[in-house]
């Protein structure tokens, strides 16, 4: 069983994947159920398992969210920890492979034959490998029975007819190479080392799946087909298939699919993961300039492997609540007044497959006081144990996870298919049980009852034994006194007394009137898509649109001022801590830390962010809390208390935030690309080290508390509610407040930079062999003339990011990820680009800009044909039909609809837009943005920038 708990909010993460029932009344399974049991618990009654004569299992439930799609999930029980030391990354290696040549599918056609029925890759057509498992996922657009004999005949192909030509082989090895290039960040060689620290002698450290360079380079195909025909074995897999399907139709597909299905040779023998070593308190260093000061206090002990099981999740459930209360109070403590020792610091209780479990409290330093951080974690945890726990902080704990249970059981009729599909791999990779949301409600309801502070402090004492703890501190610099130092000061905080808690007051929500509700004046029907737009007497607007298809879900946004308009384009822009510096920061009558108690058992939330054109509050709840949720915004609207804790945690961070970008070339990309491509825009610059620390909350509130006061305002509301209930709840909050202006700022111009002969040169400080390469021609925005042309655009970038795969993925092995798309502005018309990427070492920056010059050229020379054309366009369809049975679209899509007719033409448009544009259309579009020497260039490579380059202040 894997288990992770980091109190009562992942507590649910466990049972929603692998939910309980009943411990006073055991139910028995349903039939051939039979591989996944636990005592006291049952399989989710929609679940239909079986087992093949050849072993292979199989998971099919029937659902309908999104209608006529389906999730299939091949899962093959082996990771990374079966390989041998001369196998080290093949694991992950054979993922490639097997989907890149079997018997009946050449190299190179598995992907497009997907395409072909609407699937993209990365986001519908993927796989993953890690310690334990290797799955192999597809999301089908469609489930009539072309798609379906697509799917189930390509995952066959994967299930023993790999071909694993050597030359294939090859090829790909500097696809992988270029994938663990990518995954080489300072956070990934700190994890490596720590697991070393934390599992000394054990396989796991040594396994991390990415592998070896080395093996990677030179492992011979015959090593790469040992591990295949040891491991990829109908007893060692299982398809999962959940969608709208006929389950009895579904399950004669596998038998007559997957039925031939044979091992070939002998089967693996799974690896001796070790146990941990029997330790005493210990401290290590780890010291890397990119990575911020971390301090971590671990104990480790063998893994529970006791079978999944009612009492066996009970227990764990009071472990859970032990979390909770202590990550609440650690918490509380980040919050508080003063000068708090740790941006950030939390508790988790972590299973490591058969290695080890972990119990660990980690601090993220604040301005590097790693000694404050240590002694502050050390006496919460010996408080906890000391203490306890309080009947008042069990209460709250159980409260919330209640309603989140609750919630989690109303929704489930509409839970999407992608989700349930990763939650039965998730409870298959975990031993564990796959049961209903009612079951699960049940169980917790029966250990709540008899739930005491008592039996909390028992799970308390449970949690901290085994080797340890053992001190584990990440620092920029190294610590003078090296490891004895580190040990040291925990020893000496271990001297100090600590007393009891002091209880926490219950706090009353004061946000319930915001004076005379708001009278309708406006109110219009939009018919076709469901919408109805509402103006109040004060000039807020509604629009609000009900959805049956997530059930328990309804979305705010509330959408108010100018957003990035409202910012000057040649000062520093505040808006990298804008949202904590609001939110954090609590209204005048209650602090952050009193909000959160005081709304205890409500699900509700409040975040910050910005477009360009508007600021946005957003919150998502259900509808029992829907009044809360709104009076929550209508609060931070109307009574923000501007306390600094929010913006100066931030602040804290800007070091390490620019050591974690300045780390990677894509990081460097991502730091300065959106200022570059807007010729100095600094509203899209983020601020250096120096201008960071010089910040204050004053910033932020200058810009924001003028649009707060009085800008424009409307709230965009979508889900499970009634049109009229929104409009009370509206009329209640913000339709009651004093009149708002609705006026619009100009949006001015917007410049594309100038074509540059010679790359702009970035430089990150990562290793030698990491780079990035971008290149990007000015095209236009969108508006009413340029609607479909911005359309057609669309296409050409997906057109040019299928060439781009073609050539630098497929048939060269550079890159694991080219990129290309397009970009088109509403704000400034006349604004877009069409851009591609590539990471490569630094020698093929150079190729791939000639490249990307020649699949432009290409494209504008001659019209594609209709096969790469649906390849672009399907899956983009598809994604679309995917996006917009979901609510996020439609709180996005339904923006300013009121205001600009655009908004609602490019709904009704979208796809009937795409399924029109032509091979002749996208070869003028080509020919219009892409000849002619108007591309701007970036190169990101190692090194140290020129002094009259960026500076970060340092």
């Amino acid at each position: 069983m894997t288990k992770m708990l980091c109190g009562a909010a992942c507590a649910l993460v466990l049972l929603g994947t692998t939910t309980l029932a009943s411990a006073a009344q055991p139910v028995p399974a349903p039939s051939g159920s039979a591989w996944m049991s636990g005592e006291g618990l049952r399989v989710d009654p929609e679940l239909r398992l079986g087992t093949l004569p050849n072993g292979m299992r199989f998971v099919i439930r029937k659902g309908k969210t999104p209608p006529g799609q389906a999730s299939l999930r091949l899962r093959i029980d082996t990771g990374s920890l079966n390989e041998a030391e001369d196998q080290r990354g093949l694991a992950h290696f054979l993922e490639h492979m097997v989907l890149n040549g079997t018997e009946n599918v050449p190299e190179g056609d598995f992907v497009k034959r997907l395409e072909r029925h609407g699937l993209r890759f990365g986001p519908d057509t993927n796989a993953s490998t890690d310690f334990s498992q290797t799955v192999f996922k597809l999301d089908l657009p469609q489930t009539d029975k072309e798609t379906l004999d697509e799917a189930f005949f390509l995952l066959r192909e994967i299930a023993g007819r790999a071909k694993l030509d050597a030359a294939a082989i090859d090829r790909e090895r500097g696809i992988v190479l270029s994938e663990e290039r990518t995954r080489a960040s300072p956070a990934f060689r700190q994890l490596t080392d720590e697991l070393a620290w934390l599992f000394p002698g054990q396989l796991l450290p040594n396994r991390l799946p990415i592998g070896t360079t080395e093996v990677i380079r030179t492992a011979p195909p015959q090593r790469m087909i040992d591990f295949y025909r040891a491991w990829y074995r109908p007893e060692r897999a299982t398809l999962v298939v959940v969608g709208d399907i006929d389950p009895g139709e579904v399950e004669r597909r596998i038998a007559s699919q997957f039925g031939d299905w044979r091992g070939v040779g002998p089967a693996g023998t799974p690896a001796d993961e070790g146990r941990p070593l029997t330790r005493a308190s210990a401290a290590s260093i780890y010291v890397d300039p990119s990575i911020a000061a971390m301090v971590r206090l671990a104990w480790v002990r063998p893994a529970d492997t006791e079978p999944d099981s009612a009492a066996r999740r009970v227990r764990e459930f009071d472990e859970q609540i032990a979390t909770a209360v202590l990550n609440r109070r650690l918490e509380k403590l980040a919050q508080g007044d003063g000068d708090p020792p740790f941006v950030s610091a939390r508790m988790d209780v972590s299973e490591f497959e058969n290695t080890a479990e972990t119990s660990g409290l980690s601090a993220i330093a604040r301005n590097g006081r790693w000694l404050s951080a240590l002694r502050t974690l050390e006496q919460e945890q010996r408080r906890l144990v000391t203490y306890g726990v309080t009947a008042d902080e069990i209460e709250r704990e159980t409260t919330g996870s209640r309603a989140a249970l609750k919630a989690s059981l109303a929704a489930s009729a509409t839970r999407s298919s992608p989700a349930l599909a990763e939650s039965v791999v998730a409870a298959i990779d975990g031993n564990n049980v796959a049961t209903a949301p009612a079951d699960r409600l049940a169980l917790f309801e029966s250990t709540v009852q008899g739930l005491t502070p008592q039996r909390v402090n028992a799970a308390i004492r449970r949690l901290f034994v085994g080797s340890g703890p053992l001190v584990y501190l990440t620092l920029p610099k190294p610590l003078p006194g090296g490891r004895p130092a580190l040990l040291a000061a925990y020893e000496a905080s271990r001297k100090v007394a600590v007393a009891a808690p002091v209880a926490q007051a219950r706090v009353a929500w004061p946000y319930e009137k915001f004076g005379t509700p708001g009278a309708v004046v406006e109110r219009r029907e939009i018919a076709d898509i469901g919408t109805t737009l509402v103006r109040f007497a004060n000039g807020v607007r509604l629009t609000v649109r009900p959805s049956q298809t997530r059930k328990e879900e309804v979305l705010v946004n509330v959408r108010f001022g100018d957003g990035r308009l409202a910012m000057a384009p040649d000062r520093v822009s505040p808006e990298w801590a804008l949202g904590p510096g609001l939110t954090f920061g609590g209204t005048t009558r209650l602090d952050a830390d009193q909000i959160n108690r005081s709304l205890t058992g409500k699900l509700v939330g409040a975040n910050l962010g910005l477009d360009d054109e508007r600021f946005v509050l957003s919150g998502g709840t259900r509808p029992e809390d829907l009044t809360t949720e709104l009076q929550l915004l209508a609060a931070y609207m109307t009574d923000a208390a501007w306390r600094p804790l929010g913006w100066e945690r931030l602040k804290s961070t800007a070091g390490s935030i620019h050591d974690r970008l300045e780390s990677s070339p894509g990081g460097i990309l991502q730091r300065d690309s959106g200022l570059l491509l807007r010729s100095g825009d600094r509203r899209w610059e983020l601020p250096n080290r120096a201008a960071m620390r010089a910040s204050s909350i004053a910033d932020g509130r200058a810009l924001l508390e003028p649009a707060l006061r009085s800008g424009p305002v409307e709230v965009v509301m979508v889900g499970d509610i009634s049109v009229e209930r929104a409009i009370a709840e509206v009329a209640a909050t913000f339709g009651a407040l004093p009149p708002r202006a609705a006026t619009r700022r100009s949006a001015g111009a917007m410049r594309f930079p100038a074509a540059n002969a010679a790359p702009t040169i970035l430089y990150h400080k990562g290793r030698d062999d990491q780079a990035v390469g971008f290149i990007a021609w000015p095209t236009t925005g969108y508006s009413a003339e340029t609607r479909q042309l911005a359309r057609t655009l669309t296409l050409l970038g997906s057109v040019f990011q299928l060439r781009l795969t073609d050539r630098l993925r497929e048939a060269e092995g550079v890159s694991y990820s080219p990129g290309a798309g397009h970009a088109a502005s509403s704000t400034w018309p006349t604004y877009g680009y069409l851009a591609a990427q590539i990471e490569a070492p630094p020698a093929k920056l150079d190729s791939f800009f000639a490249e990307a010059q020649e699949i432009a050229a290409d494209l504008a020379a001659k019209p594609v044909d209709e096969d790469e054309l649906n390849r672009a366009r399907r899956p983009t369809l598809a994604a679309i039909e995917r996006a917009r049975d979901g609510n996020s679209f439609w709180l996005g899509a339904l923006a300013d609809v009121a205001d600009k007719p655009l908004q609602l033409e490019s709904i009704r448009t979208q796809q009937s837009d795409l399924k029109a544009v032509t091979p002749a259309q996208i070869q003028a579009a080509a020919k219009r943005f892409l000849t002619g020497p108007t591309a701007y260039r970036i190169k990101v490579v190692k090194g140290t920038p020129a002094p009259t380059g960026r500076s970060d202040g340092k």
